[in-house]
């Protein structure tokens, strides 16, 4: 039962740096796992996008290969148990791991390392924080049946639309992106607030106002 929970737990949730310096490192028994306290989430696994600025390697006694990653909120350590990591100062890498304390130092130790060739994605993941932490704000400012059945429905709907209107904009992009008025699958309300949820995850960008185009 409790190693069920344990991997239940276990989604490597998007955070920022900071919120993992700065939030309570709760310590569980047995087979749960170690998390720190991120809002209403438990985060035992974390996945973060940002900048490697420095790397170091030690072999007294014990192999190992450390990163410093910046996501602009924060710095924190990558810490591998061996080496090999092919990774330089100035790339730019989406990282999931567990986050881990000893002593007063917090770190992660990286399960997948995935460098990004795209530095738009680092200023897109910092856009989608700030309004994950913004929508939760206003939740709580304005607690409610209606609010919240209103934020479930869209959330159940809201990915059919989305996931139709990124395969229109891959079918008719010819290389210069897809406009408004070109998008036919969905009716037009339901563009605007799909484009805009799009843009917020970073699934799309624009070429100029009001042109599309699916970042592969």
């Amino acid at each position: 039962m409790a190693d069920g929970e344990s991997s239940k737990r276990q989604v490597a949730y998007k955070v920022r740096v900071a919120d993992i310096i700065n939030n309570r490192y709760v310590k569980e028994e047995g087979w749960l796992p170690n998390y720190i306290a991120v809002r209403d989430k438990k985060v035992s696994r974390a996945n973060l996008l940002g900048v490697i600025v420095s790397k170091s390697a030690q072999e007294d006694g014990v192999v190992s290969q450390s990163f410093i990653l910046d996501d602009g909120s924060g710095r924190i350590s990558l810490r591998f148990f061996e080496t090999g990591a092919a990774l330089d100062v100035g790339d730019i890498v989406n990282v999931m791991g567990r986050p881990r304390e000893f002593g007063a130092e917090r770190y992660i130790v990286p399960e997948i390392m995935k460098k990004v060739s795209d530095p738009k994605w680092v200023e897109l993941r910092r856009m989608e924080l700030a309004l994950d932490a913004h929508v939760i704000q206003k939740i709580k400012e304005e607690p409610g049946p209606d609010v919240l059945s209103v934020e479930e429905e869209d959330f159940v709907d809201e990915p059919s639309v989305s996931a139709r209107l990124l395969e229109e904009i891959r079918k008719l992009d010819s290389g210069s992106g897809v406009g408004f008025d070109d998008i036919s699958s969905v009716s037009s309300n339901d563009v605007e607030s799909a484009l805009k949820r799009l843009l917020e995850q970073g699934d799309i960008f624009e070429v100029r106002p009001g042109r599309y185009k699916v970042l592969e």
